[in-house]
């Protein structure tokens, strides 16, 4: 009886961490980026050392591009892309922060219906640069 409960517990706590998952979900913006190059770096967007730069925290806006970027992201087959904040990670220095203070990359997680993982996109929001489609993406039209 007592392996039953644990089980049942075990599986309403795992529901309700899924349930907290979906609540951190950044809501899909109705503006966002018309991405067109594809990238054919495969390290772009995926790997520290080569976030995507989407700009705009000099004009109170970096988290706003950062969700303009994923939100036109499709899957390989056109699918809805969602993702969530992971948190932060990697300092760097710029000159697009405060003097003294340094810049940090953003770390999201992304999936899609039928994927069997998310993926770890790494983005900057103080430097910018062209954006394009990460590998294994599509974009919206």
């Amino acid at each position: 009886m007592k392996i039953y409960l644990s089980l049942i517990l075990l599986l309403f706590i795992s529901c309700n961490n899924k349930q907290k998952q979906l609540e951190k979900e950044g809501p899909v913006e109705q503006d966002y980026f018309h991405i067109t190059a594809q990238s054919s770096d495969e390290s772009y967007g995926f790997a520290e050392s080569n976030p995507i730069k989407v700009g705009g925290s000099s004009e109170g806006i970096g988290p706003k591009n950062e969700r303009r970027f994923l939100s036109a992201l499709k899957g390989p087959n056109g699918e809805t892309v969602r993702f969530y904040r992971q948190g932060s990670c990697c300092l760097f220095e710029t000159p697009n922060v405060e003097k003294g203070l340094k810049g940090s990359l953003d770390i999201y997680k992304v999936y899609w219906e039928d994927i069997r993982d998310t993926l770890k996109i790494y983005i900057n929001m103080y430097d910018k640069d062209s954006l394009m489609i990460p590998s294994g993406f599509t974009a919206k039209k």
